[in-house]
């Protein structure tokens, strides 16, 4: 057996030597496995709530606008007045870009509503029967989806808070007016609501058939305010709309209509910084966390080291090398730092599993957008924290080095 290896067995705290039972030598052991439990278990759920929460507002924020929007130079996607054709020559070339799920074709038209004296304005958008409902299905709360399959429909989904303030309950008649060189007066029917818990989403916009808006605009059946793409939720919004960009530049004709590409990105920027700062905050987190597991391994090894210092000049006067005599304590520190590795690990776990089943941190969805602490799971990243925690205190406590190499075999026998 490897000498550093037996001899570090023999010093764990496991052993029943005298010394071990040292009260201040188990006190430091147990302080020092337990600071770093807790660390990788901060460190852990920091990840695991940082990536919910960026997973979360990224669906919402997509879910609704799409991943990166195309839409006429010197418009943004809300353009009701100067539509271009959604029959593109390199439509699939667009669909071929790597991460793109769906290219969609929408419609915008602002109007005032009321109902029983209650009157605001709104933002009709228009969509398909191919479009993407899945955002509004999570998202829906009273009634049912609308079907834009058949005939021209009235119906419409709108946010529940908006139905509240209009007094709107399902099945009941919205009143809209459209305003330009005339006045339009039309009636749809509340087919269902939604709580998407983004107010810039729940307080403007309805849902509507495509066809409707385009007559409402006087426009030709393939004439579209945006184009939304939509892409899985693992792709970079950037680098989707870096090739999109890149596509429309090369492959766009003549008869094609010149179209900017807008990330999400740009559209909900508040979105997106805010989730910025998450980071930030997170990798501060686990700077902080990495530091105290590491302070208290190495005041644990060093309170060990300066008990054991005649063991470590018998060691050498032995003819043990100061590197061997190293590894014997880093051998002893590395068990500890496994042991609490381990159960930080299953306590985050636990934590973080029973918070996604059971969603017991609630949260106010005003100022989160949310209403409970999103959890996601990245096993990727939480074995990347264990093995990066594992070596960044190993090889802050590789500093012991430096105290054995000092050590004085003659010295240290003498006072013995």
């Amino acid at each position: 057996m490897d000498a550093s290896r037996f001899i570090a067995r023999r010093i764990s705290d496991s052993g029943a030597s005298p010394q071990e039972r040292d009260r201040l030598l188990r006190v430091s052991h147990h302080i020092a496995w337990i600071s770093v439990a807790l660390s990788i278990a901060v460190m852990i759920i920091a990840v695991a709530v940082v990536g919910g929460f960026k997973a979360e507002i990224r669906a919402k924020a997509t879910g609704f606008m799409g991943s990166v929007v195309l839409c006429q130079p010197g418009q943004g996607p809300l353009n009701e007045q100067f539509p271009f054709s959604g029959t593109l020559s390199y439509r699939d070339s667009l669909l071929a870009v790597p991460g793109v799920v769906s290219l969609s074709p929408v419609a915008y038209r602002s109007g005032m509503i009321r109902n029983e004296g209650e009157i605001g304005g709104a933002w009709f958008k228009g969509v398909d029967s191919l479009y993407d409902f899945s955002f509004f299905a999570d998202a829906l709360s009273e009634g049912t989806l609308p079907d834009y399959s058949g005939r021209i429909s009235p119906d419409v989904l709108l946010s529940s808070r908006l139905a509240a303030q209009l007094g709107l309950a399902v099945g009941d008649t919205l009143n809209a007016y459209f305003v330009r060189d005339d006045l339009k007066a039309r009636n749809f029917r509340v087919c269902g609501l939604f709580d998407a818990r983004l107010e810039e989403i729940d307080n403007t916009f309805i849902l509507a058939d495509l066809r409707h808006i385009r007559r409402l605009n006087g426009w030709s059946g393939d004439q579209v305010s945006a184009l939304e793409v939509r892409i899985r939720p693992s792709a970079s919004i950037d680098e989707a709309a870096n090739r999109l960009t890149d596509i429309e530049y090369r492959l766009a004709t003549d008869n094609d209509a010149p179209l900017f590409v807008y990330s999400v990105k740009r559209i909900y920027p508040h979105l997106f910084d805010w989730l910025a700062v998450l980071d930030l905050n997170g990798v501060m987190i686990m700077i902080l966390m990495m530091a105290v597991a590491g302070f208290n391994m190495i005041s644990s090894l060093l309170i060990l080291l300066f008990r054991k210092i005649s063991m470590i000049g018998v060691l050498k006067s032995l003819g043990m090398s100061d590197r061997a005599v190293t590894r014997v304590f880093l051998l002893r520190s590395a068990r500890v730092v496994g042991k609490g590795l381990l159960w930080g690990n299953v306590a985050a776990l636990l934590i973080c599993l029973v918070q996604k089943w059971f969603h017991v941190i609630t949260l106010d969805p005003a100022n989160y957008f949310v209403k409970y602490v999103p959890i996601q799971l990245d096993w990727g990243a939480f074995l990347l924290l264990n093995l990066l925690s594992a070596v960044v205190i190993l090889a802050v406590m590789c500093l012991s080095a430096i105290f054995i190499a000092r050590v004085s075999p003659s010295r240290t026998l003498r006072a013995a």
